[in-house]
């Protein structure tokens, strides 16, 4: 039909010769003025140029008119309209087109104009481009796409009456689309897309946004970061050492295999959101059908393959029970109130900012009426994002978000308990954490577990050693540590005292004694008065000599110069003897002692949260006897 249209002289976009160009629009003005509301009610009564193409030989041009509700689509041009008769009773053919500068725009006309009525699937013939849908009440079939060229696209919609059956009509407009096409493309248009810019589609943008930033910037660091994770030696051959390398493999493949199975579950809701939003029904109902057995699978998996303890680790929430506990909790919960909120924002604006390219309004006012959630407080925003500018969305989104962590940071540590505020609320027996202060700050992968708003979305798994201890050890007691003098907000971790240079003994040696254990960190980069006094008493003078000892995750170099500070501080004092002997490799991360058992020694060949966490919950679970 193209060729036929091309030989007679019908190309897509010509200039028209003068005399057939008036006698087209005296014709057209002729017949929109006695045909009156027979015409497109969308246009109005001026008339529009050449049609691009023409349905057939046997087809009469009853209308053309230019659509003037759409004019002040900001980088589109005229839209225009023509309704064709058939040669058969009935048969009405209406072609509504526009031409804009880039995708953007037509995709948001598109989205402004909206298409009535309900999608029927598996009749498109563009690719599977094109959107056709029916409207029952209309009685009426549309076909809608966008074809672009290099400096310019097209907006295209086809319409034809359907009382019923709207696959048979489906069939019918494909063929003129095809063809409608098929003239477009020889004048540049051969490039078919869907109009469409829905919801569904900036969650899709997102995501992949996200995984494309994993892959360039967090992925290749991950890779480097896990060569050069040191390896220690985990090997002896003393009873009383414990390697978990095994162990800890084991856990972390397990649930290796749940998140996978979690991911593809996710995958699915996905793939099911976009299939109610695109309105196909039997997608729908097949993924809806996937989904179940899937639940069902993870059910399974979860019996056949469970979680690790320390994966399941639920320690005491315990809080400051003053004003500024309060005031920490209130700060929290904003911060997590506040980021939802803010992601939604994020895509509706991603959504606006690319869908509202060829919207015909200049201000909010405009919008009313409009289904689209908050667009009329959004739009003004969106449209400074608009275009090439929508990129500074992410900086935008990464600042609002480092606000709300800093935020849900500070009032975790303003509400973090004291020791007097964690012995009233938690009246377990308490752990005594002792150590140099300069290990405060110390941090190691976080493979198993983050904490906090920065911890959930963190792309770099970082977490604080301290954090993982006393994660850990809270799961049979609180854990409480004093302060190093000045410190005014205390950080996240055990339950913190403050006490002056002349009193801070008397209470170490109080809590020490009532403790149901005393831990001791042992790679202090030097052996000060302070803590060598707490190594002289909790060897000489801790009556019920129940003592766990932890190694820090330094470098390898560090962790073994630091080791050999400490031995060579306690190596001379019978209680500690024992561990200064070859038995302990440097792989060991926790040692754990009682008068029935003696010292025990657990470790790995890494250093993480996983390897910290299942060494210290197999030392709690082999010495709680002995600790109770």
């Amino acid at each position: 039909m193209a060729g036929r249209l091309r030989e007679a002289g019908v190309t897509s976009l010509a200039p028209a010769r003068p005399t057939r160009r008036v006698l087209l629009g005296l014709a057209a003005t002729v017949v929109a003025v006695l045909l009156g509301t027979f015409g497109a009610p969308s246009a109005s009564a001026a008339p529009a140029g050449d049609p691009p193409w023409s349905p057939g030989d046997d087809w009469f041009l009853l209308t053309s008119a230019v659509d003037e509700s759409v004019e002040d689509a900001p980088g589109c041009g005229t839209a225009q309209q023509w309704r064709w008769q058939g040669p058969g009773a009935g048969e009405e053919l209406t072609l509504w087109y526009v031409v804009c500068d880039d995708d953007d725009e037509a995709i948001g006309l598109a989205e402004w104009r909206g298409i009535p009525g309900r999608p029927v699937t598996g009749v498109q013939v563009l690719d599977d481009e094109e959107r056709v849908r029916w409207n029952g009440g209309d009685a009426e079939l549309r076909s809608q796409w966008i074809t672009s060229a290099e400096d310019s696209t097209a907006l295209v919609e086809l319409r034809m009456p359907c009382e019923a059956d709207p696959r048979a009509c489906a069939g019918q407009i494909g063929r003129f689309a095809l063809d409608l096409q098929d003239t477009l493309a020889a004048d540049g248009y051969n490039r078919v897309n869907t109009p469409g810019y829905n919801l569904s589609d900036v969650l899709v943008q997102t995501i992949v946004f996200v995984v494309f930033i994993w892959v360039i910037f967090v992925g290749p660091f991950r890779l480097i970061a896990f060569a050069r994770r040191p390896r220690y030696r985990s090997g002896s051959t003393s009873p009383r050492y414990h390697d978990l390398t095994r162990v800890v493999l084991g856990a972390r493949w397990k649930r290796r295999i749940r998140m996978a199975v979690w991911f593809f579950a996710g995958f699915l809701a996905l793939v099911e959101l976009n299939s109610i939003v695109a309105g196909d029904t039997s997608a729908a109902l097949a993924v809806l059908v996937a989904l179940a057995v899937l639940v069902g699978l993870i059910a399974l998996m979860y019996r056949l393959i469970p979680p690790h303890p320390v994966e399941d680790v639920r320690p005491a929430r315990l809080g400051s029970l003053s004003m500024r506990g309060g005031v920490g909790m209130a700060l929290t919960t904003i911060a997590y109130g506040l980021l939802p909120v803010l992601l939604v924002i994020y895509v509706l604006l991603n959504w606006y900012a690319g869908a509202s390219g060829g919207w015909p309004v200049d201000t909010a006012a405009g919008l009313s009426g409009r289904w689209e959630p908050l667009v009329g407080p959004l739009y003004p925003i969106a449209r400074a994002f608009a275009g090439d500018q929508r990129i500074w969305l992410v900086p935008v989104l990464l600042v609002a978000i480092a606000l709300l962590v800093a935020l849900d940071e500070f009032g975790r540590r303003i509400r973090a308990a004291s020791v007097a505020d964690a012995l009233a609320q938690d009246t377990r027996p308490h752990y005594l954490y002792l150590r140099s202060f300069d290990e405060d700050s110390l941090k190691l992968p976080g493979l198993l577990r983050r904490r906090g708003l920065f911890g959930a979305l963190s792309l770099f798994r970082q977490v604080r050693f301290e954090e993982v201890l006393v994660q850990q050890l809270s799961m049979s007691g609180p854990v409480i540590a004093i302060a190093p003098p000045g410190a005014r907000i205390a950080p996240i971790g055990a339950a913190r005292a403050s006490f002056s240079n002349d009193e801070w003994q008397q209470h170490v040696a109080r809590y020490a004694q009532t403790a149901r254990a005393v831990v001791l960190s042992a790679t202090p980069l030097e052996v000060r008065q302070g803590f060598a006094w707490e190594i002289e008493l909790v060897a000489n003078y801790l009556q019920h000599r129940r003592v766990m000892v932890v190694l820090g995750p330094w470098k390898r170099s560090q962790i073994a110069r630091r080791w050999a500070t400490f031995i060579g501080a306690v190596g001379a004092i019978p209680f500690f003897a024992p561990i200064a002997g070859p038995w302990v490799p440097d792989g060991v991360t926790v040692l754990a002692h009682s008068d029935r058992q003696g010292w025990q020694a657990w470790g790995s060949t890494r250093r993480t949260d996983w390897t910290y966490s299942i060494a210290i919950d197999a030392a709690t679970k082999a010495f709680l006897p002995d600790w109770s």
